[in-house]
């Protein structure tokens, strides 16, 4: 076995990480600085195309999304800790949860984080801004709904945890921590409280 992560903190590689030490699977994992010029120069488009992070090496297999690598890492060496199978009553929900951390959600977070943050003032759109703050609150209610008395999204944690606290770091970093509900502030506490985060949080070159 021979897993390598490109790491830069902050970003949607810290899901990888986090999901290692939860998991206890040795990787290396090399740390870099974040520049986002760095990303789109040669060297770093031979380890990922797409200049984007993350991206992760099983020997000679290389992967680039974040939710992906961290189900493929508990299916393939963690015994599917985590995870949950299709004879599982709530492998549906599971799934769902699993993917709303990118497919359902992400979009919409990074239009936020970009209108409020990354661009330029004179290169921000506030109709822009304020379409992503409504459909960002949109899936915060989802999840505030979703979480009743539950400590987690299925109610033990989970990868799928791991996929969606992601986006709530973003959004509490990002100065937006504002628009979570009482119940989603209360598990993005708890998530984070966990030892793996901990960790993984405080990696840096």
């Amino acid at each position: 076995m021979s897993l390598k992560l490109i790491h830069f903190p902050m970003t949607r590689s810290l899901r990888v990480v986090w999901a290692l030490y939860e998991l206890g699977i040795d990787a290396e994992i090399e740390t870099r600085a974040f520049d986002r010029a760095k990303l789109k120069e040669p060297e770093y488009l031979k380890l990922n195309p797409l200049g984007k992070t993350p991206v992760f090496f099983d020997g000679d297999k290389r992967i680039i999304e974040s939710v992906a690598i961290i189900e493929y890492l508990s299916n393939k060496y963690g015994d599917g800790r985590l995870t949950r199978s299709p004879q599982d009553a709530d492998y549906a929900d599971y799934l769902q949860w699993l993917h709303f951390g990118e497919a359902g959600m992400g979009g919409y977070v990074n239009q936020l984080i970009g209108q409020t943050m990354l661009l330029p003032e004179d290169q921000r759109i506030p109709a822009m801004a304020q379409w992503a703050k409504v459909e960002t609150l949109n899936c915060l209610n989802f999840i505030e709904d979703s979480l009743g008395d539950k400590d987690y999204l299925l109610g033990e944690f989970s990868l799928a945890d791991i996929s969606v606290a992601y986006l709530l770091f973003l959004i509490k970093v990002t100065r937006n921590g504002g628009i979570l509900g009482e119940k989603t502030n209360a598990y993005f506490k708890r998530v984070t409280a966990r030892d793996a985060w901990v960790r993984a949080s405080a990696l840096h070159p």
